[in-house]
């Protein structure tokens, strides 16, 4: 043991700090990072193309860099001698090609070149959606790799090198313009995509079964922790000239994260250093029956057919994308919340007022997911109902709120507080991979989360679709009521562990 373990070894006896619980505490925070890294751009895109615009008003040229660091000074590049301001438009009739230093207050120096980048709506649609397309593409394989060679390094990857690439995304806005953007968030969304499989692995090692509820949901439902967190910096902290704070924050503190996560955690009890024997023991006990603990499964065969004509797949598939359709309805009302809120004027009591209307509705449900989460541990300890039913109540707890939501007259604002009620989802729901297949549960994830993400690709079409086609919203509410029916809890047959034959010589 090297001495830093040894003391920290020592720091976790004296407090009787359970290893377990550590763990969940970093897994946590490691999906709240990868909400604020994937929200980040989201909820500052508006705040970067006003920028960019602001300036083209004052000089209708494209800027390709910009000092100082945190933000354009537009401040100063308003109040340019009026000389410099004709020299530049005179210059550019001549010169068309030539790029342009001009010299402004406080040190301020921008470089200019008339070939602009257009920050169209289009380019803004595109510059979301690129993001989950890499999301996407990295789940199922990310699952994979976290099965057989531990999630912690999956994980640890995963959030790090996200977090570089989010701390260089402002001088890419700069000097890249939009299309190198969608390629950055491409990139960002590749390397997040293995998270929440990553997570599932670590989870169906460490958490016992009848603490499953309370700890798996506390974690998996984190992005509304992230989500709090990003309407706080971006109202309270920022405005439209030092964007770029939020990514340097939010990058930093994932940087942070990983330093931490890999001194303490590791991927297995039977790995991690500075576990008691006790809790070691207890927890290997109180895992799944099906559960395969040591590396024996490091050959595995994945049974992809028996998942794919798995019902319980389908509908757990299918309840995915619902819950995320409506999570991107509800960013985008809140977001059109902020702007009348803004609309309104600016004040200290005016953001604070903004923020806790945003962030509200999302604390409700991640304390709602803990409280589901309880409750459902209550359930099947004593027996009241089995896995499958518990799971079951709580989608169906969901359904009856998705409807009211999708029922309620949206432009009152207090339809927001009925998505309070979407915690149970996490209880409900996006605990399934762990039961359905604690050996494959970071494949399950990878395959529902994944594919549950393809609304966040098509949301601008599936809008359109439901603004055209009021049996659309039927359909949907439909949908949900029988993927919750046909969901499961019961550990399926293709968790069964078959190793690949080994080459005789």
């Amino acid at each position: 043991m090297l001495p830093m373990q040894r003391k920290l070894r020592e720091l976790f006896d004296y407090l009787q700090v359970q290893q377990r619980l550590v763990l969940c505490g970093f897994t946590l925070l490691a999906i709240v990072n990868a909400y604020t890294i994937r929200l980040c751009l989201d909820f500052s895109l508006d705040r970067i193309v006003r920028d960019c615009n602001e300036l083209a008003a004052v000089n209708p040229v494209r800027v390709q860099s910009a000092k100082p660091l945190l933000g354009i000074n537009l401040h100063a590049l308003r109040n340019a001698p009026e000389g410099s301001r004709r020299r530049t438009t005179q210059t550019r009739k001549t010169a068309p090609q030539e790029d342009l230093d001009i010299k402004l207050p406080y040190n301020a120096t921008i470089t200019i070149s008339n070939s602009a980048d257009v920050w169209t709506k289009e380019v803004q649609v595109l510059v979301t959606i690129s993001f989950y397309t890499g999301y996407m593409i990295t789940h199922i394989p990310g699952g994979r790799l976290a099965e057989r060679y531990g999630g912690k390094w999956v994980l640890g990857s995963a959030i790090l090198c996200s977090a570089l690439l989010t701390l260089l995304t402002p001088t890419i806005v700069r000097n890249g313009g939009p299309n190198a953007l969608v390629l950055l968030r491409l990139l960002i969304g590749f390397c997040e995509g293995p998270t929440f499989p990553a997570v599932s692995a670590l989870l169906a090692q460490w958490v016992p079964e009848k603490e499953r509820g309370l700890l798996c949901s506390c974690v998996l439902s984190g992005g509304e922790i992230g989500i709090i967190f990003m309407h706080l910096v971006s109202g309270l902290a920022l405005d439209e000239h030092n964007w770029a704070i939020a990514f340097y924050v939010v990058g930093t503190g994932a940087v942070l994260w990983f330093v931490g996560f890999i001194l303490v955690c590791y991927s297995k009890p039977d790995a991690s250093p500075y576990i008691q024997n006790t809790e070691r023991d207890y927890i290997k006990s109180q895992v799944s029956d099906e559960l395969v603990t040591d590396d024996a499964n490091a050959n595995e065969v994945v049974p992809w057919s028996n998942m794919i004509m798995n019902a319980p797949i389908w509908a757990l598939i299918a309840a995915n994308m619902q819950h995320d359709w409506n999570q991107h309805e509800l960013a985008q009302e809140l977001e059109q919340l902020l702007h009348e809120l803004e609309a309104k004027g600016k004040s200290f009591w005016m953001e604070l007022e903004a923020s806790v209307q945003l962030a509200a509705p999302h604390l409700c449900s991640w304390l709602a997911s803990l409280t589901s989460g309880t409750l459902s541990d209550y359930l099947i300890a004593e027996g009241i109902l089995s896995r499958t039913q518990t799971r079951r109540l709580m989608s169906w707890l969901v359904f009856v709120c998705v409807t009211m939501y999708m029922l309620h007259d949206k432009e009152n604002w207090a339809s927001a507080w009925s998505i309070m009620a979407f915690g149970a989802y996490y209880a409900g729901i996006k605990l399934l991979p762990l039961d359905m297949s604690p050996n494959f549960a970071g494949t399950l994830m990878g395959i529902s989360n994944g594919l549950g993400a393809l609304p966040g690709l098509l949301l601008p079409m599936l809008q359109q679709l439901e603004s055209e086609y009021a049996i659309v919203g039927s359909i949907r509410a439909a949908l949900w009521l029988v993927c919750a029916g046909y969901i499961s809890g019961d550990v399926q047959s293709y968790n069964r562990v078959r190793n690949r034959p080994q080459n005789r010589t």
